[in-house]
């Protein structure tokens, strides 16, 4: 019984125990606090866009073109060696290591790129990407294999068998062009070759 003086049990809590109606700095409410199905870490990873559409195949007329930029971005140093190698070693082997150093130098150019960005300068330049059969990059087999009609064009250059080879690095490129332009999908012979792989359009 109280006489009206001081309680000394009046409005008592222990040590340490929050009063109620109040929240601790930096203390969220029941209110504020995250869903336990939205802790951190478990939302799903979004895989990265890198604007390609790969329901939209490349068209003949755009990788035409990259091929040619390409051509012209390898070709003209190529060229400028493989000739320095003629003069110094004469026609004969100088056309064979020249025809080697060509076939090499395209074909490392389109697989070293296309395994690497899935796009080399010409193919940015027109908003197109090389995909593998999955929808990533091609694999460095897929790239040589896709690739590799080049070394027909570049052994154009040999000596005496020379316009044999050129003779059917030009077949296999109207062999690769009329496959892509009558494909649904736009793969090329060469694509077919290579396990599936397309070209996509931005």
């Amino acid at each position: 019984m109280t006489t009206g003086g001081f309680d000394p049990n009046q409005g008592h809590q222990p040590f340490g125990a929050q009063p109620q109606g109040e929240h601790r700095y930096g203390q969220q409410s029941s209110e504020q606090q995250f869903d336990s199905g939205q802790a951190f870490g478990t939302a799903p990873f979004a895989q990265p866009d890198f604007g390609f559409d790969t329901s939209r195949p490349g068209e003949l007329l755009p990788r035409l073109g990259a091929r040619v930029i390409d051509g012209l971005i390898v070709g003209i140093p190529t060229a400028i060696v493989t000739t320095i190698i003629s003069l110094a070693l004469g026609s004969v082997l100088g056309s064979v290591v020249g025809a080697l150093l060509t076939a090499a130098a395209v074909v490392g150019y389109f697989v070293l790129l296309e395994t690497t960005r899935g796009q080399t300068p010409g193919k940015q330049l027109f908003g197109l990407r090389v995909v593998g059969p999955n929808g990533g990059l091609p694999t460095q087999q897929q790239s040589l294999v896709r690739n590799s009609f080049y070394v027909l064009s570049a052994l154009g250059g040999l000596p005496l068998i020379g316009l044999l080879f050129g003779l059917l690095g030009t077949v296999a490129a109207i062999v690769i062009g009329v496959t892509i332009n009558s494909s649904p999908t736009k793969q090329g012979k060469h694509d077919e070759l290579a396990g599936g792989t397309r070209v996509v359009q931005g």
